[in-house]
């Protein structure tokens, strides 16, 4: 059973119609990178199965569960509970802290605050070489460095999957090889699943499905190890 399956998947905006017809199965343990031209559709497929955004026709399944008749509520749930994400715009709240703003989805997730959400948070902190700045307000961060608490945000609860749009897109070379080896450990020691849209093609050194997307059409799926 796929852990997640998107069935003929279409989404318009206006008179724009961003995918046509897409077909996707992404099995447990994946790591799945799509790629393709911009304005090809990358990030509004990574938001549809995700369960940020909802297709105008078509059908989302979770763990073979359809999800269509879901309220809001129903699937935030879902989002937080398995999901993790790492936004190409970042999205950290400016009144929190970079360390409020990584430990905040944990809150969330457990409903009560514990002291060990902070050493959870220092702890991703750490191995991103930015602990110095947990104090810090985003607006006194460099773009990289918010990319870096992005990341730290997306791993505090411990996600079944992550979907990264750009992840690399904004850090240092150094930085990018900490969160390629982060990846492929969580991959393969907690079997995570990624999803990843980028136009970094050092990630397909370590993808197991390729998918192909250009004008809202996936052109070929290619498999991997």
């Amino acid at each position: 059973m796929s852990e997640i399956k998107a069935e003929g998947i279409i989404k318009n905006y206006g008179n724009l119609v961003a995918l046509k017809n897409v077909d996707l199965e992404i099995d447990k343990g994946e790591i799945v990178v799509i790629v393709g031209p911009s304005g090809s559709g990358k990030t509004t497929l990574l938001n549809i199965l995700g369960l940020i955004d909802k297709p105008s026709e078509g059908k989302i399944y979770i763990d073979g569960k359809y999800l269509g008749n879901l309220s809001e509520k129903e699937l935030a749930k879902i989002r937080n509970r398995k999901f993790g994400f790492i936004f190409q715009f970042f999205y950290l709240i400016p009144e929190l802290t970079v360390i409020e703003n990584i430990f905040l989805p944990l809150w969330i997730k457990e409903k009560k605050f514990n002291t060990r959400f902070i050493l959870e948070a220092e702890k991703y902190l750490s191995i991103f070489g930015i602990l110095n700045k947990k104090n810090s307000y985003p607006s006194e961060l460099s773009g990289g460095e918010m990319q870096k608490v992005a990341i730290c945000r997306s791993l505090i609860c411990n996600p079944k999957i992550i979907f990264a749009d750009e992840p690399t897109g904004n850090i240092d070379s150094l930085s990018a090889l900490h969160f390629f080896k982060f990846m492929e450990n969580l991959n393969k020691e907690k079997q995570i699943t990624f999803v990843i849209a980028t136009h970094n093609e050092k990630f397909l050194q370590f993808a197991t499905k390729v998918v192909y997307l250009n004008e809202g059409k996936i052109e070929k799926i290619e498999k991997r190890r």
